[in-house]
């Protein structure tokens, strides 16, 4: 088993006020959460990523923020260097580059914003990244791509880490976008509550394209997407899942069929199945409370499950 494991604190934020997310957030800094996330839609009900990141930023002191991730198309990559560049200095080197080449095609129109073929998504998804580590390495940038163009361009202040923000690729495309994680990430996010089949058999692909692309496949950090339903006692996760059933309008074997892929029951049981992950080699996971979070949730898997991967 890997010892300090990270945990990060995923949220989806719609529906939720900033005071709400702020006393989330900030709880899970103390308790020793790795990170927290935000999603990147548009066109939903919600707290605009970025900004509120930035605003999460001067009120937190540890745990970092990480969009996750942000479709490429809804910023050009130079305004996104000097963002990414501002939001690292003023958490002081706390910031992930969570970025993708942007999945929801409705967004993107409902925005007015093209949306081409994924072939064509994922190659201006490459010159984004790689012109945004260009403008946060060099003091001048002139960059001539099929997409994307600068001449002499700067970014100042640089980013606080060195020699860039970590950067996070997301999404599960087995051709393009696993090709682009390959030559670029150095974190990937590759699906939600994959089992260690599917994880073996998306990874297989991965390393693959390292090695088509000549990149060493250990470089690249391995994550977990999961719903975490957690209870103090198997009588309290039987209550648990019961309330959370209902409210999802289902029945009660429907929902645990629902959550069968996901961390749930009690401490010892969410130890044991985070362990079978961790022993197969994967080091971050990324938790998805139920909504709406519940503090009390939050404070026992920091007290009684992180405890055991330090």
């Amino acid at each position: 088993m890997q010892s300090n494991i990270k945990f990060g604190f995923r949220i989806h934020q719609s529906g939720y006020t900033f005071e709400e997310l702020k006393r989330a957030v900030i709880l899970a800094d103390t308790l020793g959460y790795h990170s927290v996330t935000l999603y990147d839609l548009l066109g939903i009900p919600a707290l605009e990523c970025w900004t509120t990141l930035s605003a999460l930023a001067g009120i937190t002191k540890k745990i970092r923020l990480t969009p996750m991730v942000l479709a490429n198309l809804y910023r050009p990559p130079l305004l996104m260097a000097k963002m990414g560049a501002t939001l690292d200095v003023i958490s002081n080197g706390r910031f992930e580059l969570g970025i993708g080449a942007g999945g929801n095609r409705r967004d993107h129109e409902l925005a007015g914003i093209e949306f081409p073929e994924t072939a064509r998504r994922v190659k201006m998804l490459e010159e984004s990244v790689s012109l945004i580590k260009q403008l946060w390495m060099q003091d001048s940038t002139t960059f001539t791509g099929s997409f994307y163009h600068t001449f002499q361009a700067s970014i100042n202040p640089k980013p606080v880490q060195i020699p860039h923000p970590p950067l996070i690729i997301g999404g599960h495309g087995e051709r393009h976008l696993l090709r682009a994680v390959a030559k670029h990430a150095d974190i990937c996010n590759i699906g939600s509550e994959l089992n260690i089949p599917e994880h073996s058999a998306k990874l297989g692909l991965l390393e693959q394209h390292c090695t088509d692309v000549d990149r060493n496949f250990s470089e690249i950090e391995v994550t977990h997407n999961t719903r975490i339903v957690i209870a103090e006692t198997q009588s309290a996760f039987e209550q648990k899942v019961a309330v959370l059933a209902k409210a999802s309008h289902m029945d009660i074997d429907s929902y645990k069929s629902e959550i069968s892929k996901s961390i749930h029951g009690t401490p010892e049981q969410c130890i044991h199945q985070i362990k079978s992950y961790s022993d197969y080699g994967i080091g971050y996971f990324f938790l998805i409370f139920p909504d709406p979070i519940i503090t009390d949730d939050l404070v026992l898997f920091a007290n009684q499950v992180m405890p055991a991967f330090r």
